[in-house]
């Protein structure tokens, strides 16, 4: 049996992927992570922790593998179509894809400024899907991938970002260094002012608070049973979609009990002004189930 590596408590909080991924600068997942646990001891609190990411990795390694299917339909196009009339990426622009995933609004990002941004900089704890997404596209996006948690400081400097784009990923963080819910949530949000440069605007999306995923099931049933589609993914519609519809309950259930942070929409806008954010701007897209926005950061 490996002999057990001891790690106290810290004295202040430190985020998981520091704790774990950060000391190699590489991939998380559930299963590092649970080798992680077994060949180190910690405090109580820690262990805890590391046991309940292990398990919110476990259901996003699940979720990825026919997440692809919920893209390929027209609530998920009707999403994307809000994002980008959004974002105003110039000329010389860097901005940053937070929680990245397969960098489609990257890739969002470069169509929309003609091809003419200097950098974007796609952050995740998991780049597989971004780097397959990379390979595959015919042209070269100026996209850097980097390792990086949402539940941590990010490791840019102040005011670096001209924009940000972070598609349904800010509400979904269960942890910031030790802070949990409304509050690990607000954390997220001023973490996303302090790199955004003055001027800078974010758009961001969030299910909205007591939202209902039933009725993208139900929005989604002709793309379900379009021949073409099946054919192309290789799949029996409404299988999967049972899959993804048992996926999406579960993180309405987890917003509901406030594991997630799905907040209505007024207690948003009082949170993102407090922060320092204005000019809001909000749509309501994904059969009605998702708030997208705009936000400013102030030039003062």
């Amino acid at each position: 049996m490996p002999k057990l590596k001891e790690r106290t408590a810290q004295k202040q909080p430190i985020g998981l992927y520091k704790l774990v991924g950060g000391q190699k600068n590489g991939e998380l997942s559930s299963e590092i992570i649970k080798r992680f646990l077994a060949h180190n001891v910690l405090d109580s609190k820690t262990r805890e922790t590391m046991l309940e990411w292990e398990k919110e990795l476990e259901f996003w390694e699940e979720y990825s593998k026919i997440y692809y299917h919920l893209e390929d339909t027209k609530p998920y196009y009707d999403l994307t179509k809000s994002i980008e009339r959004f974002i105003e990426p110039k000329a010389g622009d860097i901005w940053l894809d937070a929680g990245c995933g397969p960098a489609k609004m990257s890739q969002l990002i470069w169509k929309k400024s003609k091809r003419k941004v200097r950098k974007i900089i796609g952050i995740d704890v998991v780049l597989k899907p971004a780097r397959e997404t990379l390979a595959k596209v015919s042209e070269s996006i100026p996209l850097e991938l980097k390792y990086a948690d949402l539940g941590e400081r990010l490791p840019f400097p102040d005011n670096l970002f001209n924009g940000i784009v972070a598609n349904l990923c800010l509400p979904y963080v269960i942890d910031f260094e030790g802070k949990r819910g409304r509050e690990a949530f607000e954390a997220i949000l001023r973490e996303m002012h302090r790199v955004l440069k003055p001027g800078g605007h974010m758009v961001w999306s969030t299910p909205k608070h007591n939202v209902h995923f039933q009725w993208n099931f139900v929005h989604c049933i002709p793309d379900m049973l379009n021949i073409k589609k099946q054919i192309s993914h290789g799949v029996i519609g409404l299988s999967v979609g049972m899959r993804i519809l048992k996926h999406a309950l579960e993180i309405q259930r987890k917003g509901k009990k406030g594991i997630y942070t799905f907040l209505p929409k007024d207690e948003l806008e009082n949170l993102l002004l407090e922060i320092g954010f204005t000019n809001l701007d909000w749509k309501k897209t994904f059969t009605w189930q998702i708030w997208v926005n705009r936000a400013e950061k102030s030039i003062a």
